[in-house]
């Protein structure tokens, strides 16, 4: 028998409605480590977009990506 994933999304989403309250507490903590670790991923993607811009924008724009350093 075959299941199709019509049939498994169907599933899930019955199982996802009919689930129970889960009775959890997050606290201040919790909640701070989950905004710094939001912060730390938007800074990291900051600064990796900065390393790799000439990259990113040489591959956008068609054109050969010229390497600043080679004065």
């Amino acid at each position: 028998m075959k299941i199709t994933t019509l049939t498994m999304t169907g599933l899930i989403m019955a199982m996802l409605l009919v689930s129970a309250p889960a009775q959890a507490y997050i606290d201040p903590g919790t909640g701070s480590f989950m905004i710094q670790g939001l912060i730390a991923g938007v800074i990291g993607a900051g600064v990796a977009i900065k390393l790799f811009w000439h990259k990113i924008k040489a591959a956008l724009t068609g054109k050969s990506a010229a390497d600043p350093d080679d004065d």
